[in-house]
């Protein structure tokens, strides 16, 4: 008989556990509740966000919003999984946009080089060598790795 090997968390102590399951086992699936929500501010470690259709404000945990924290400038959309009415985690679209606050000035350099540049969300990335202060880039949002331009 198959037996599947997994990584399961608990949604509500975070805890993961190993388990195993046999091919002929049913698992109950989670009620998750999903929406889409905009980042209002942060108020020490926690995040403000309100929803968009009924202008209700929710506040999420720095914990579990997790790497997405680097991310969030206002009006950020975002999209929230619950689950009995606590925020769960979180997702984020897979590119955004920001802006350019610091780098080198443009140079002419060896194709493929790049140099460092400070974005509106006070990340650092590394960045093509034709791109200048004041300029709108996209980041992929999974590796934090440049794009394109803007």
């Amino acid at each position: 008989m198959a037996v599947i090997q997994t990584e399961l968390r608990n949604l509500k102590t975070k805890n993961k556990d190993n388990v195993r399951f046999r091919s002929s086992e049913t698992v109950e699936q989670a009620n998750l509740s999903i929406r889409n929500v905009n980042y209002l501010y942060q108020d020490g470690t926690t995040y403000h966000f309100m929803d968009p259709l009924t202008f209700e404000q929710i506040e999420i945990s720095e914990d579990v919003l997790e790497d997405a924290v680097k991310f969030l400038v206002p009006e950020a959309s975002l999209t929230v999984s619950s689950y009995e009415g606590a925020s769960v985690s979180v997702s984020l679209p897979q590119k955004m946009n920001f802006e350019v606050v610091e780098c080198n000035p443009p140079s002419k350099g060896a194709a493929g080089a790049f140099k460092d540049a400070r974005l509106s969300n006070d990340m650092t990335v590394k960045v093509p060598l034709f791109i200048k202060t004041g300029d709108l880039i996209v980041i992929n949002t999974a590796s934090g790795d440049y794009v394109e331009k803007g």
